[in-house]
C-alpha cells in the first residue's frame, strides 16, 4: 500500500465521520444529556463496530454478509427502538443539576457500550461502506498484516478522534445552561436526537 493510497483512505473516512449520522447523532444526544463519559462510552461501541466492518472488508466477507439481510434488518429494529426508549427516557428524567459525577444510571459504561455496537450493527450502510470502498482503493489480496494494522489504526484514530470532538463539543455546551428550566429543555433536546438517530437507523439502507 503506498502512502498516496493511504492518504487518500484517510481523507475519505474523515469525510464519512464528519457527516453526521446516526452515531455522531447519538453521541451528541448522550453528551447533551449526561457529559462526555457516557458519550465515549457510545464511541467506543461505534469504532469496535467500524472495526469489525472493516475486519469483514479485509476478509472478503463483505459480499456474504448481505444474504444475512433479513439478521441485519432485526437488529437494525432493534438499535432503533433502543433510541426510542433513550429518547423517551431523556424526554420524561429529572434535571440533575448538581448530581455527583458518576452516579447517572446512564453513566454505566458497557450499557452504553453496547448501544454504540448495537446502533452500529444495525447500519447496514456502514458495513457496504467498507465493502465498496477497500477494493476500490486497493487490491485485498497484496494487503500485508502491517498494512491491515496500520488502516485499522487510522480508522481508531480518525473515526474516535471526530466523534470525540463531537461529544467533547456538546458536553461543553451543556455547561452553560445550570438553571432547572434550561437543563429540561437540554434533556428534551437530548431526547429528540435519539428520536432522529433512530430514523436515521431505520430510513438508512
Amino acid at each position: 500500500m503506498t502512502p498516496g493510497v493511504f492518504l487518500a483512505l484517510t481523507a475519505t473516512v474523515a469525510v464519512a465521520a464528519l457527516t453526521p449520522g446516526p452515531a455522531v447523532t447519538a453521541i451528541v444526544a448522550r453528551a447533551i444529556a449526561d457529559g462526555p463519559r457516557p458519550a465515549m462510552a457510545i464511541n467506543a461501541g461505534v469504532v469496535t463496530g467500524d472495526l469489525l466492518f472493516f475486519a469483514l472488508a479485509a476478509a472478503g466477507m463483505a459480499a456474504a454478509a448481505r444474504s444475512f439481510g433479513d439478521f441485519f434488518a432485526i437488529v437494525k429494529i432493534l438499535g432503533a427502538l433502543y433510541l426510542v426508549w433513550q429518547g423517551v427516557s431523556l424526554w420524561r428524567a429529572t434535571p440533575r443539576i448538581a448530581a455527583p459525577a458518576g452516579t447517572s444510571h446512564e453513566n454505566h459504561f458497557w450499557r452504553n457500550y453496547g448501544a454504540g455496537l448495537l446502533l452500529m450493527f444495525g447500519h447496514v450502510q456502514a458495513m457496504l461502506f467498507y465493502a465498496a470502498l477497500m477494493p476500490g482503493f486497493v487490491n485485498l489480496s497484496t494487503l500485508t498484516w502491517g498494512d491491515l494494522g496500520l488502516l485499522a489504526l487510522m480508522l481508531l484514530v480518525v473515526i474516535g478522534g471526530v466523534n470525540t470532538g463531537y461529544a467533547l463539543l456538546a458536553a461543553r455546551a451543556r455547561h452553560f445552561f445550570a438553571n432547572e428550566p434550561a437543563q429540561r429543555a437540554i434533556l428534551r433536546v437530548a431526547g429528540t436526537l435519539m428520536f432522529v438517530a433512530a430514523a436515521l437507523v431505520v430510513t438508512r439502507v
